[in-house]
């Protein structure tokens, strides 16, 4: 269940030389500037305008900005113009950000280590391998040379997250009688994106 909406933070209050229409006095009129904001779980994601009240001081009286007089909007909109949304209110949006550059430089990384992992294939190797629109698992049960010997995985899934399920039946998953490949087949398979990772102990 996501929690998101909104909510507002004071910026500033002050006092305005109006007159209050309640009571008719003079200076005792405050005004308050209030920041809203959309959040989600509670994290301010991007401020959406300001609003503002105003209080006598005197009477008591309290209007929000669609019920001020005239010149209490006017000394409302002067006081806002000055003001500008605090940094916090883009926490939201600066987590996302960071999230997605510490995504892609994860999955550089990854990138980069499997480019290392597929030149030199070991016993135990796990890829996770496209196949068509469906994905399974090879490993790898021995390499002799230039050779890189496959046993398949049994099974199928039609989604990536999916692997995960695969890889928790363990050995049993796998055929008995593994299928010889040459080291330049498993990296033109790497290469052409058909093995999209690959999971060494």
């Amino acid at each position: 269940m996501i929690i998101y909406g909104t909510k507002a933070t004071l910026l500033t209050k002050e006092t305005v030389v109006e007159k209050c229409q309640n009571c008719g006095k003079i200076n005792t009129v405050e005004i308050s500037v209030f920041q809203k904001y959309a959040h989600v779980f509670w994290i301010p994601f991007f401020p959406i305008g300001k609003t503002g009240i105003s209080q006598c001081q005197h009477c008591k009286e309290a209007l929000k900005l669609k019920e001020m007089p005239e010149p209490l909007r006017v000394s409302y909109s002067n006081l806002k113009q000055q003001l500008k949304a605090p940094i916090w209110t883009f926490s939201g949006l600066a987590l996302v950000a960071v999230l997605i550059t510490w995504g892609i430089v994860s999955e550089k990384q990854n990138d980069a280590r499997n480019a290392k992992l597929i030149q030199a294939p070991q016993k135990g190797d796990i890829f996770e391998v496209r196949s068509g629109s469906n994905y399974t698992l090879y490993k790898v049960q021995q390499v002799l040379g230039d050779t890189v010997y496959i046993l398949y995985n049994q099974y199928e899934t039609n989604k990536i997250s999916g692997l995960a399920d695969l890889k928790k039946k363990g050995n049993t998953g796998f055929a008995d009688i593994a299928e010889p490949f040459l080291k330049k087949e498993i990296k033109a398979m790497f290469d052409d994106g058909d093995i999209i990772d690959i999971d060494r102990q």
